[in-house]
């Protein structure tokens, strides 16, 4: 007889089988470029089973980047991952085809277009219209006087946050998503100096994955934040 350990494993491996993104065998890459005088571009593509599709997207920091997929197949997703970054600042299959950030560096931005692992497994087509828009200036290097830059703002992102507005003898939570939901992985006094490794929304909300100090990262609420010197 199966011990319950085993069956719970083996549903386990099922539903990442039919949730998780492929590992593609199969990536092709180009890098979007717009026409003189234009600010967006639509990629119409094809992608079957396995197949996967990158874009490099050039970005100065305070940008406002819009990206949108628009797919013949429900499985067909994106991700975007910032420059330099360990993981993405959105993920399609939790967020949606419908992407809207400011970018918090200056670099190239990936767009990773793929089928999620059960549909490749059965070497589905997704033939899809990927739009892709930048807008806005880079933002400045460095605020002026009681000008800061913060999180929940609309400008961009800069090397390093200060915790600022917690209420007293309370902490800033450094979670592990950008949930309010999720766990508490850290925390922060007012005051500290966190580095920033990029930002997303989540419904309503910024958040930041930041890094503090004793080397301890997690995402935190952008209004708690505001530009510091490093």
């Amino acid at each position: 007889m199966r011990s319950l350990f085993g069956i719970v494993f083996a549903l386990g491996f099922v539903f990442l089988g039919l949730t998780a993104p492929v590992s593609a065998q199969d990536t092709r890459t180009e890098v979007v470029k717009f026409a003189k005088g234009a600010s967006s571009r639509t990629i119409r593509d094809t992608i079957v089973g396995r197949q996967s599709a990158r874009y490099l997207l050039s970005v100065a920091a305070g940008q406002r980047v819009r990206v949108q997929l628009a797919s013949s197949n429900r499985f067909n997703f994106f991700n975007v991952t910032a420059p330099g970054a360990d993981t993405a600042l959105f993920v399609g299959s939790q967020a949606g085809n419908s992407a809207s950030f400011v970018a918090p560096s200056s670099g190239r931005y990936v767009i990773d277009v793929y089928l999620m692992r059960n549909a490749a497994r059965r070497n589905e087509t997704a033939n899809y219209a990927l739009t892709v828009s930048v807008a806005g200036k880079q933002a400045a290097s460095r605020p002026s006087p009681g000008n800061e830059d913060f999180a929940d703002g609309l400008s961009g992102g800069p090397d390093f946050w200060e915790v600022t507005g917690v209420p007293p003898g309370d902490r800033l939570n450094l979670r592990a998503a950008a949930s309010a939901n999720a766990a508490v992985l850290g925390t922060a006094r007012n005051g500290a100096v966190l580095r920033n490794l990029g930002c997303r929304m989540n419904g309503g909300t910024r958040w930041c994955r930041v890094e503090s100090r004793d080397g301890t990262r997690g995402w935190a609420a952008g209004r708690f934040l505001r530009e510091a010197a490093g």
